[in-house]
């Protein structure tokens, strides 16, 4: 296993701090990851953990790994597109078996192939009312207008492996890897963890001066200081 690929399997986030970084509730990530239990037609059931799905015998109790991570932020975003977890497992059950990965969802394959993915989840058993929304992401368009956006186009891989996440966009320098930082958000090329930027500037007073002040401290530009403060800012909200 190369250093990059064990790095991205290592538990380093724990599951609040990933739900906050996937811009989840932490309820709702506990769910995906330990799962759930729910009653049908009088028969107490247990729903499977989305995490399992896609990395089967993944410890429940433990932290997350950096793919995981992003495997919850993909969730998410079909999630958000009306996509119900039973039709979300379907698909990854169907990704794993086309790619032959243990965690499909954040790979080169799906990447480029995920359209094939809906395809064959479309030929299958009816998804109820969801099928129109999977019918629509056989498009090749459709398909990215979902994933792109949501996780893939802030992404770079090493070699087949995800090694860099950009969550405000590779033009700007918060950047989160989990091979340096110990996996937390920080500036690209400095090490410098976002929390303790954007803390600063709220114990200086969060104004331009503050800004200007922290930047000169740290020794980075005052547009990194304010990315900091962006990213963190975004992820309190989600969090509340």
């Amino acid at each position: 296993m190369n250093a990059h690929l064990a790095s991205a399997l290592t538990p380093i986030y724990p599951l609040a701090y990933a739900a906050q970084l996937a811009g989840l509730d932490s309820a709702t990530a506990r769910r995906w990851v330990k799962g759930h239990a729910y009653n049908y037609k009088g028969e107490r059931r247990q729903a499977a953990p989305v995490i399992h799905i896609v990395r089967p015998g993944a410890p429940i109790n433990g932290d997350l790994s950096f793919e995981e991570l992003l495997t919850l932020r993909l969730v998410r975003a079909f999630r958000d597109k009306g996509l119900g977890l039973p039709t979300i497992k379907k698909a990854a059950q169907i990704a794993a078996d086309k790619y032959g990965q243990s965690n499909p969802f954040v790979t080169k394959a799906f990447r480029s192939d995920g359209v094939s993915v809906f395809l064959e989840l479309g030929k299958q058993a009816a998804v109820g009312n969801e099928r129109l929304l999977v019918n629509a992401l056989t498009g090749q368009q459709e398909f990215r207008d979902v994933v792109e956006p949501s996780l893939f186009r802030d992404l770079v891989f090493v070699g087949d492996t995800p090694g860099q996440w950009f969550p405000l966009g590779l033009e700007h320098s918060v950047v989160i890897r989990p091979d340096q930082a110990f996996g937390s958000p920080h500036l690209k090329e400095t090490g410098i963890r976002t929390d303790v930027v954007a803390d600063a500037v709220i114990a200086e007073g969060a104004d331009d001066a503050a800004v200007k002040a922290v930047a000169a401290w740290f020794n980075i530009t005052e547009q990194q200081v304010r990315d900091a403060v962006e990213a963190e800012r975004a992820w309190h909200l989600k969090a509340a």
